[in-house]
């Protein structure tokens, strides 16, 4: 079974992977933006990624500088979209290569609608929270300033939003786990 869980920046996608993780220890979960920084270290990736963007994005160890790869990308579409279309074929192939091992599989995925995966999955979650509870998360979660949060943001997909609190989240989560996943599993 392919679950495939996706929302904005901050909206609760990897609180509700942790969520399902303590319903069902064997549920994989897997994280699809560690595995885009993964493709960093990918030689092909790599080499693509510096032709692009130039050698200004290295490390002093040769190592791909994603804080400044994300400060030039993030304000030009059109060069996120040429770094998105370089580290797609990895994930994807790497996405791939974890599902094939799973049982269960919990795609997080803030871009999943716009991947090869969306149509494979066998339920679908939206994960949505309003402006100001994203915002606070990311800065705190990822040390960034609001203007650097408005620029991820503005880079998502449109969601409209909704407000659970954490007891009503874990609440659903349950209903959806009973729902759709225990009876998958026998």
């Amino acid at each position: 079974m392919l679950i495939g869980i996706t929302g904005k920046s901050g909206s609760g996608k990897s609180t509700i992977t942790k969520i399902f993780n303590e319903l069902d220890k064997s549920i994989q979960i897997i994280d699809v933006d560690k595995i885009a920084h993964e493709s960093y270290l990918d030689i092909s990736t790599k080499k693509k990624i510096i032709a692009l963007l130039g050698s200004k994005v290295l490390n002093e160890d040769l190592s791909i500088n994603r804080k400044k790869v994300s400060d030039i990308v993030f304000n030009d579409k059109e060069l996120m979209e040429k770094l998105c279309s370089i580290t797609k074929t990895f994930i994807e192939k790497r996405t791939e290569e974890l599902i094939a091992k799973a049982d269960i599989a919990i795609l997080d995925y803030a871009l999943l609608p716009m991947s090869k995966q969306f149509k494979k999955c066998d339920l679908l979650i939206l994960v949505t929270a309003p402006f100001s509870n994203r915002e606070k998360r990311v800065i705190n979660r990822d040390h960034v300033s609001k203007a650097k949060f408005n620029e991820i943001n503005n880079n998502c997909l449109e969601y409209n939003e909704n407000d659970f609190d954490l007891s009503d989240l874990r609440k659903v989560i349950g209903e959806i786990y009973e729902k759709n996943i225990v009876p998958w599993k026998f």
